[in-house]
């Protein structure tokens, strides 16, 4: 099985725990799947050398693209449970990530479209659940204050 399969069975087992409000284990499941794609970059990375192909800059693309769903999901999952620390240091570790791959990728390289795009949405969620954050807690009588988000990647 490759990276992307592997990924994807991941991602739907995390979506079915998140749906179903097991957030520890969304928690570990979306983890994985970002550690997964990050332990692939190396090999992707070497694509990017001898990037002649344009599918080799689909695949790279598409790993950036699922790297960026895996962090955002993961921090909603945080967020849910009201773990805004962790939720917040998720987003600005995974930004840094992506700046740091800005710089290892030639400027010309149509991955930087997407690592600028997932950059971008990283940051959205980050000034999002920044200012959830910073709301009171709901009291005890049941409301929650949290919206649900449209839907998880």
């Amino acid at each position: 099985m490759d990276t992307i399969e592997q990924w994807k069975y991941l991602i739907r087992h995390a979506n079915s725990a998140f749906a179903h409000e097991h957030f520890q284990l969304a928690a570990a499941l979306y983890q994985q799947a970002a550690l997964l794609l990050a332990e692939a970059w190396p090999d992707y990375q070497q694509q990017i050398q001898a990037a002649d192909s344009h599918h080799g800059q689909d695949s790279i693309t598409l790993l950036i693209i699922c790297f960026s769903i895996s962090i955002q999901n993961l921090a909603e999952t945080y967020a849910r449970q009201q773990r805004w620390r962790r939720c917040l240091s998720t987003l600005n570790r995974s930004l840094t990530q992506v700046q740091q791959l800005q710089q290892t990728i030639p400027s010309a390289h149509p991955a930087n479209v997407a690592l600028l795009r997932e950059s971008c949405n990283l940051r959205r969620e980050l000034c999002r659940l920044s200012q959830l954050s910073a709301q009171p807690t709901p009291s005890s009588s049941g409301a929650t204050m949290l919206p649900a988000s449209p839907s998880v990647h």
